[in-house]
C-alpha cells in the first residue's frame, strides 16, 4: 500500500492488504478505500477488503459472488460498482480473453453482494434484475460517476463481436444505477483498452491505453464533455 501526499509531495507506506493482487478494483466511499478482486500469479482471486486511512487499517470483507480481474470499477457514493472483467472460465491466466457482462455491487451498509448473474436469494449475493453489461469485455480500466450515470469506456476481447480488427472497444456503455438501464454514447474516436479516465469540470479526459489488444500503449488524449 503505497500513499502519496500532494501537499508535501512524498510518498509513504501504509499497512499491507490482506491478500497480494493486481489488476484489482477500487473505489472511495465514506473515505474509506475499497479493493476487490484481482489476479494472483494466473489465477483470479474474488477476495475483498476496506482500508480505514485514519486508524491505518484493513478490514477484509464478505468475498466477490465472481472473482474478477481488469474490471472496470466506480462508486456513485454510496456502493461499490465492478462492471465485467476477465475471470474463470474467460481469461482466468493474464491473457486476452472475452471476459464477463457481469455487474457487481458491493453494498457496505448491509454487507452483501449483488449481482447480475445469481439468482434472487442466493447466499450473500442477491439481485439477479440487475441488466448486465451490454457487450462482455475486460481490460476497461475504471468507471466514471457523473450525474447519476456510470461511464464505462473501451476495453479489449480475444473473439468478442463489435471491436476493431485489433480486438479493441470503441465504445462507451452508459449505466443508470436508479433505472437500471443502458444506454450508447458517442464512441470514443480511437479504440482502446487499459484507459484510466479522469472526471474534471464534467469532463472525462481518457489518457493513454493500448489500441491492440493485449501488450501495447499509446500516447492518446481524448476529452469526453459530460456536459
Amino acid at each position: 500500500m503505497q500513499v502519496y501526499d500532494p501537499a508535501t509531495n512524498r510518498w509513504s507506506l501504509g499497512a499491507d492488504m490482506p491478500f497480494a493482487a493486481g489488476s484489482s478494483s477500487s473505489a472511495v466511499i465514506s473515505g474509506r478505500v475499497y479493493v476487490a478482486g484481482g489476479i494472483i500469479g494466473s489465477t483470479s482471486t474474488s477476495r475483498a477488503a476496506r482500508y480505514d486511512p485514519v486508524n491505518n487499517a484493513w478490514t477484509e470483507l464478505p468475498p466477490m459472488p465472481a472473482a474478477r480481474n481488469h474490471a472496470a470499477s466506480g462508486t456513485d457514493g454510496r456502493r461499490f460498482y465492478i462492471f465485467g472483467g476477465r475471470g474463470p472460465g474467460s481469461g482466468d491466466s493474464n491473457t486476452v480473453a472475452n471476459g464477463f457482462d457481469t455487474v457487481q455491487i458491493y453494498d457496505p451498509v448491509r454487507n452483501v453482494w449483488l449481482t447480475s448473474d445469481a439468482p434472487a436469494g442466493s447466499g450473500s449475493a442477491t439481485g439477479s434484475t440487475l441488466r448486465p453489461l451490454p457487450q462482455a469485455r475486460g481490460g476497461t480500466g475504471k468507471a466514471l460517476f457523473y450525474r447519476g450515470n456510470f461511464f464505462v469506456f473501451g476495453g479489449e476481447t480475444l473473439t468478442g463481436a463489435g471491436a476493431t480488427l485489433q480486438h479493441v472497444y470503441d465504445r462507451v456503455d452508459v449505466y443508470n444505477p436508479l433505472a437500471n438501464t443502458w444506454r450508447l454514447a458517442a464512441p470514443m474516436p480511437t479504440a482502446r483498452h487499459g484507459v484510466f479516465p479522469l472526471l474534471y469540470a464534467g469532463r472525462a479526459y481518457l489518457p493513454g491505453g493500448g489500441i491492440r489488444s493485449g501488450n501495447s500503449s499509446s500516447a492518446v488524449l481524448e476529452v469526453l464533455n459530460l456536459q
